[in-house]
């Protein structure tokens, strides 16, 4: 199972699906994506099986897009009232049934919510995360290294849940201290920084086969973030 998560920047989402559709991911989370109601289809040979945007009414130029690539099942569990920040979905593949959450926080005049959407997402639908595996991927435009408590927070907040990040996991490094950035300020490389995520269940963290990050050679020319994919074994299991 392939989960991946990647900001596409300032739309055209139609255009570069083409470069993220041969990834096949079975879960996708897309932040600054377009209107795309009225596409019929993307760019590329390969489309998706499920998509879903919603956008927030006050800013509906950019919005998150979920999207399947494979016979995954997805259905959004936040109608009629989302929270535009913070995409709930109920996911099924094969067996196994688990919750999905895609995540783009984003500043906001409110300085006490200022890329804050992740921490009140957590707070208001812990104990629907708590009620099966979820796994919450996305933008979360934070890290470790930057000064101010807002990511330790986000950490107080993940861990009684349960979750754990795949690439620390996978790569034994300290938050903050990452070696793979995502984000390449500007879109250049020379200012670089961690800044997308995927936090799985700890039960999983067993069963993931590989974790990769985009380079900036490849993606640098349609966005300043490159994608962070997680391979989970198919076979992990459902314990509900």
């Amino acid at each position: 199972m392939r989960l991946v998560t990647w900001n596409c920047r300032i739309g055209g989402f139609r255009r570069k699906a083409k470069q993220v559709a041969p990834l096949l991911p079975d879960v996708l989370a897309v932040q600054e994506v377009e209107p795309i109601d009225r596409e019929l289809r993307f760019d590329g040979a390969c489309q998706p099986t499920y998509r879903d945007r919603i956008g927030d009414p006050a800013y509906p130029k950019r919005a998150i897009g979920v999207f399947s690539y494979t016979d995954m099942k997805l259905k959004p569990v936040d109608l009629p009232d989302p929270m535009y920040c913070f995409r709930r979905y109920k996911a099924r593949h094969g067996a196994l049934t688990f919750q999905v959450v895609a995540v783009w926080t984003v500043a906001t005049k409110a300085r006490e919510t200022s890329y804050k959407q992740a921490h009140v997402g957590l707070r208001c639908h812990a104990d629907w995360i708590r009620h099966r595996p979820t796994v919450i991927l996305g933008d979360f435009n934070d890290n470790a290294s930057y000064r101010g408590g807002n990511w330790q927070q986000l950490l107080d907040l993940v861990q009684p849940l349960g979750l754990v990040s795949a690439y620390h996991q996978y790569f034994s490094e300290p938050f903050g201290a990452e070696t793979q950035p995502t984000y390449f300020h500007q879109g250049k490389g020379t200012v670089a920084f961690h800044l997308d995520y995927c936090f799985v269940p700890d039960i999983w963290t067993q069963h993931i086969k590989k974790v990769e990050v985009g380079t900036f050679n490849d993606w640098h020319t349609i966005s300043d973030h490159a994608p962070l994919i997680v391979d989970i074994d198919p076979q992990v299991s459902d314990p509900a």
